[in-house]
């Protein structure tokens, strides 16, 4: 007879679980403090002293996540309100 239910996924632990409670918080307090600046996740931005072109993104795998511009060449810099303006 076949089982009606699906094969269930191992259990999280409770110190895992608290883990991703704080680092999902992390993340919406990031893109809160983005949204203060008048941007978001996925905005376009430039480089100001050469130009760079990018995209706000938070970098999710960090511990803790941070706030990153991915290039158009793949790199991933840190961003930071006096050295990158929005584009």
């Amino acid at each position: 007879m076949k089982s009606e239910f699906p094969p269930t996924s191992p259990a999280l632990s409770l110190q895992n679980k608290l883990d991703q409670i704080a680092h999902d918080r992390d993340v919406l307090a990031l893109l809160r403090d983005l949204a203060r600046e008048g941007l978001c996740e996925g905005d376009s931005v430039r480089r100001a002293d050469d130009g760079t072109p990018g995209r706000l993104t938070i970098d999710r795998q960090e511990s803790p996540p941070r706030v990153v511009v991915a290039t158009d060449i793949g790199s991933r810099l840190p961003f930071d309100r006096t050295h990158w303006r929005r584009d």
